[in-house]
């Protein structure tokens, strides 16, 4: 089914500063304790995350809850690692732990006044659905913050568990290790070795975060957040970044709006899945390298290479520029753009159970880097029969996992949607298209794939899951999609006009009966 996420946005709790920012000597603190977390406590105000530091948006729900289960149970938690730069105290190690202990203590679990604050009124969906969750859960099985501290005003009104653990409030600290006599570049060191034990950086991630300061990281983290967040731009001039959260906000809108509900009951989803969560990450952060053509290696790749060859940014034009781009891309495939042919994204780039696919959408960005205008037309002459041929095959999106991902299998995947385009053109069938694949080494096992029926999770007693849901409501009603009448292919939502069916210099009126829906591309050049 669509890739669903459960993860909490906790990353707004922390603020972020520059690790380089230079500070004096001066006393640690020993140990930490729950109320120096609250608003005015001794510590949170001067809490901060180094910059380059990943998003604290890992745990799930339950693995908050039982963070702050363990602390309150007096068990052992591993000790936060800090250093102190100036005013600022950087969290080297354990942003996540103590996140969720802020959380908790400010009510806050991505959907809380400092997460507005931070990221916009306007909350992704399925961070506020999370926090939500979070909040339920916490309340339910140990009590908020705000039970505990009355507790200890009206201890005649509490309940007994949550007034004995409030009782030791006072006492009961967080164990905290210092990073002693490093300046910034060390401190910078300590952080990515001690990160790679727990919950390790991912290839892509340490890739953005050592190249933090080029236009391909900061185009990434723009799109992501989609120009809210930490403003990761703040060295830029004001219109510099303006721009870059402009057009951070617009590439979001383009791949992420609408947000997908579960079950599936519309053909109305996003052209590149859902936009939040851990997996998001790595899949902007090929886009923006592959539109833009920047060599670098393959993110799949498990070895990171400090030496990528990624260029800092220094007034951010280049990655004004990126983002631009992408833009322009994406403006190609589904939008109100002119340039736009309205893929539907459920036929092109997700599976016949509803599960996006990354490789799909990532292999026709570097085809469309490659075409002309002519290759455009060509491919809308041919249209409705290539994608007759994707809704005969319609697994096929899914079974082109099996070329693997990344670098190495993209060519293979670019290879097929040109065999498919070019014998259509041809004048062959999508079924003699079908059995020409067939019989090649290469994709041969992509058609034999796309005629199993894929797997379907069931429930006890007879019960449709979710994702079998899903999956009858696109198998029943992708074919009988609305199509445009100029090239026959199916039409979205997102990438859809009125023209005209006779045209306005032609003496065409503006009356109804003269209006047609139409994809951008072919409302623009039908008529020319």
């Amino acid at each position: 089914m669509a890739r669903t996420t459960n993860v909490v946005n906790l990353d707004a709790l922390i603020k972020r500063a520059d690790l380089a920012e230079i500070g004096e000597a001066s006393d640690d603190i020993p140990t930490l304790y729950i109320n120096g977390l609250e608003p005015k406590g001794l510590l949170y105000p001067a809490l901060r995350k180094p910059d380059f530091q990943r998003e604290t948006a890992v745990w799930s729900p339950e693995q908050v809850s039982d963070l702050i289960a363990t602390f309150l149970r007096r068990e052992l938690i591993p000790a936060v690692i800090l250093w102190r730069s100036g005013k600022h105290v950087f969290v080297v190690d354990g942003a996540h732990r103590l996140s969720a202990l802020i959380a908790w203590v400010h009510n806050d679990y991505g959907d809380g006044t400092i997460s507005q604050d931070f990221f916009g009124s306007v909350l992704p969906e399925d961070q506020v659905k999370a926090a939500r969750r979070t909040r339920d859960f916490v309340d339910g099985t140990i009590g908020s913050y705000l039970e505990h501290r009355d507790a200890i005003e009206r201890p005649d009104r509490a309940r007994p568990e949550v007034l004995e653990r409030a009782q030791r409030f006072g006492w009961q600290n967080i164990e905290v290790q210092w990073i002693r006599g490093a300046d910034h570049a060390k401190a910078e060191k300590s952080f990515f070795r001690i990160n790679q034990g727990g919950t390790k950086i991912e290839p892509t991630e340490q890739r953005i975060l050592l190249a933090r300061t080029s236009a391909t990281a900061l185009a990434s983290r723009a799109i992501l957040r989609g120009g809210s967040g930490h403003n990761y731009w703040d060295k830029f001039s004001a219109a510099t970044q303006r721009r870059i959260e402009e057009l951070g906000r617009e590439i979001f809108a383009l791949m992420f709006n609408p947000n997908i509900e579960q079950p599936i009951r519309t053909l109305d989803l996003p052209m590149a899945g859902q936009g939040y969560g851990p997996h998001a990450l790595p899949f902007v952060f090929d886009l923006v390298n592959i539109a833009n053509k920047v060599q670098v290696a393959d993110s799949s790749n498990k070895r990171v290479k400090e030496e990528d060859g990624f260029i800092d940014d220094l007034d951010g034009s280049e990655t004004v520029k990126y983002l631009t781009e992408v833009r322009r891309l994406l403006w190609r495939f589904c939008s109100n753009n002119p340039s736009s042919l309205g893929l539907h994204p459920v036929l092109y780039f997700y599976s016949g159970s509803g599960v996006f696919q990354p490789a799909a959408l990532l292999s026709f960005v570097v085809l469309m880097k490659e075409w002309e205008t002519a290759d455009y037309r060509n491919f809308v002459e041919v249209r409705s029969q290539f994608e007759e041929f994707l809704l005969a095959n319609r697994n096929i999106t899914e079974a082109i996992r099996k070329l693997g991902t990344g670098n190495r299998s993209r060519p293979r995947i670019i290879g097929l949607y040109r065999i498919i385009i070019n014998q259509l053109r041809e004048g062959k069938t999508s079924a003699e298209v079908a059995n020409a694949l067939r019989e090649t080494k290469d994709y041969g096992f992509l058609i034999d794939a796309s005629d199993e029926a894929p797997p379907m999770l069931a429930l006890d007693g007879g019960s449709f899951s979710r994702e079998t849901k899903g999956a009858a409501y696109i198998a029943e009603a992708l074919p009988h999609a609305q199509k445009c009448p100029s090239c026959g292919g199916l039409m979205h939502r997102n990438g859809m006009q009125v023209g005209h069916r006779r045209h306005r210099r032609d003496g065409g009126s503006g009356r109804q009966d003269n209006a047609m829906m139409q994809h951008p591309f072919c409302n623009s050049t039908v008529h020319n």
